[in-house]
C-alpha cells in the first residue's frame, strides 16, 4: 500500500530543501559585510582587562596603618634627666614647636620632630654631654599627648565623620583608616579639599585693635588664600597613598564606584541591561548568558557596538557565536557601554516561522485526535 504523506510531514520536507538553500547562500555571502570582525581585531579597539588588583587594594588600604611612634610638632612630651652622680632627677613636660624641637632645662633645644621615643632620648642626653651640663645622664623621652589633625572623611567609607589623626600620621591612607575603611561601593577615586594654611595666625592683628582694624583685616584684597581640592586615582599612583599627607580641617571624600554596565538585546530570552563585575573580566558568551541565553536555536551572528571616546560614530563587531565557543578571539571581551546584538538572519527567520507553524500545527492536530 502506497504511504500518504501528512501535511506535516510535507512541511518538514520543504523546510529541509529551504534550510539547505539559505545555508548556502549564507555561506556565500556572510563575510562580505563592511563591519570589523573579533578574530582580526586592530589592538586599540580591544577592551582593557578588567581592574582587579586596584579595587583589592581598596579593601587592604585600611589595614596598612598602624599606630606610629614617630614625634611631630604639637605633641606633649615627658623628659626626664636622672644624673649619674647626685641622683638629681630633673622631669618636665616639653612640647614640639613648629620647628621640631624641644627645650630640655638645662640642656636647651634638641630637634626631635621624626624620631621615635628611644632616638629622642638619646639624643637629649647627647646634647646634654656634648654642651657639658651632665657627664652620664640617663634620659628617658615619652608621649604624654598626641598632637592631631582633625579630618573629615566622607563618602563610601564605613564611619562617615570628623576624625582624629596623629600628626606624625596625617595621610590619606590614616584619615581613611579612621573612618573604618572603604565599603564594597567605594571606587579608586578619592578627593581632598585642602584648607588654607595658617593664613590668620600669620597675618593675626595686635591684640586691643578696633574692630575696623579687625574688619580691614579681613578684607579680601589681601590675597586670603583659598581651599583648594585634589583629584587623586588609587588605581593610577606611582607612590603608595600614605605619602599623600592631609592636614588639619581637611576634607576627604571617597567617590562610590561608577557602575559599569552592558546591554544585552536582539534574540535572547531576556534583552536587559547587566552591571559588569568590578573584578572580573565579562564576555560576549558571559552577557547571553546574564540575557537568559538565545531565543533562536540557530541564532549565531552577534555584534557588538562600541563606542570609542572622542568618536562620534561607533563601532560594530562581529562574531560568531559557534566560533566564539571554541576560539578565544572570537569571545570578544567587553567594554563598559557595550551593547550586544544577536542579531536575526534569514536563516533563524526561517526557523521562527518553522517553530511557530509547528507549534499551531501540533495544536490543531491535538485537538483533531481529540475528536
Amino acid at each position: 500500500m502506497q504511504a500518504v504523506s501528512s501535511p506535516l510531514h510535507l512541511l518538514v520536507g520543504r523546510h529541509s530543501a529551504l534550510l539547505g538553500v539559505l545555508a548556502l547562500v549564507l555561506a556565500a555571502t556572510g563575510c562580505q559585510s563592511g563591519h570589523y570582525q573579533a578574530s582580526s581585531l586592530p589592538p586599540e579597539l580591544r577592551a582593557e582587562a578588567s581592574q582587579g588588583a586596584p579595587n583589592m587594594s581598596l579593601a587592604k588600604l585600611s589595614t596598612m596603618v598602624g599606630g606610629t611612634s614617630k614625634l611631630a610638632p604639637g605633641d606633649l612630651l615627658d623628659v626626664t634627666v636622672l644624673s649619674g652622680l647626685e641622683e638629681e632627677v630633673a622631669s618636665k613636660p616639653a612640647r614640639v614647636g613648629d620647628n621640631g624641637a624641644i627645650n630640655v632645662p638645662l640642656v636647651g633645644p634638641v630637634r626631635v620632630a621624626g624620631l621615635d621615643e628611644q632616638q629622642a632620648a638619646e639624643l637629649v642626653r647627647a646634647a646634654a654631654i656634648e654642651r657639658g651640663i651632665y657627664r652620664d645622664p640617663q634620659v628617658t623621652v615619652s608621649i604624654a599627648q598626641r598632637a592631631v589633625n582633625k579630618i573629615t572623611v566622607l563618602g563610601a567609607v564605613a564611619e562617615p565623620g570628623t576624625h582624629e589623626v596623629p600628626k606624625s600620621a596625617s595621610n590619606l591612607v590614616a584619615a581613611i583608616a579612621a573612618a573604618g575603611g572603604f565599603t564594597e561601593e567605594a571606587g579608586t577615586e578619592v578627593e581632598v579639599l585642602r584648607q588654607p594654611t595658617s593664613f590668620l595666625a600669620e597675618n593675626k592683628p595686635p591684640t586691643g585693635e578696633s574692630n575696623i582694624q579687625l574688619a580691614s583685616f579681613n578684607a579680601p584684597q589681601l590675597n586670603a588664600p583659598q581651599a583648594r581640592t585634589e583629584r587623586i586615582d588609587l588605581a593610577k599612583l606611582d607612590e603608595a597613598p600614605s605619602d599623600f599627607g592631609v592636614g588639619d580641617q581637611d576634607v576627604v571624600m571617597v567617590h562610590p564606584a561608577e557602575k559599569r554596565v552592558i546591554h544585552v538585546a536582539g534574540l535572547v530570552r531576556q534583552p536587559n541591561q547587566f552591571e559588569m563585575p568590578r573584578d572580573q573580566d565579562l564576555y560576549v558568551l558571559d552577557a547571553i548568558a546574564l540575557a537568559g541565553g538565545q531565543s533562536s536555536p540557530v541564532a549565531d551572528k552577534v555584534f557588538v557596538i562600541r563606542r570609542m571616546d572622542g568618536e562620534v560614530e561607533p563601532r560594530v563587531i562581529q562574531l560568531s557565536m559557534a566560533q566564539a565557543k571554541v576560539n578565544g578571539d572570537e569571545n570578544l571581551r567587553l567594554a563598559p557601554g557595550d551593547l550586544v546584538s544577536v542579531e536575526q538572519t534569514p536563516l533563524t527567520q526561517v526557523v521562527d516561522t518553522f517553530s511557530h507553524v509547528f507549534r499551531i500545527t501540533a495544536g490543531v492536530g491535538g485537538n483533531l485526535l481529540s475528536f
